[in-house]
């Protein structure tokens, strides 16, 4: 029992080492751009099943929805994390 203690205390501190892509603008490794690949690998697939029925289950919709929201976050926290940040002082919102 302590040996699995001692390694889920080892992987709390490490961390679990998964493979990500690199995000092309800021060249470090991002799961929202790894979840934009991969929803975009998996709507092409669906769009490709769609003719060749060779997978079952793969509905086009859901994987569009799935792109979608995978895009947003990829695409607003770029937005959030450009450097050309607008602000609004107190003075301008009167």
């Amino acid at each position: 029992m302590a040996s699995l203690k001692d390694l889920i205390t080892k992987l709390n501190v490490a961390g679990i080492p998964i493979p990500l892509f690199r995000d092309p603008k800021t060249r470090q490794a991002s799961i929202s751009f790894t979840l934009v690949v991969i929803s975009a690998l998996n709507v092409q697939i669906s769009l490709v099943n769609l003719f060749a029925q060779i997978f079952k289950g793969i509905d086009v919709a859901n994987s569009l929805y799935w792109f979608g929201m995978c895009s947003a976050l990829y695409f607003g926290r770029s937005v959030v994390s450009g450097k050309d940040k607008q602000t609004i002082d107190a003075e301008e919102k009167k």
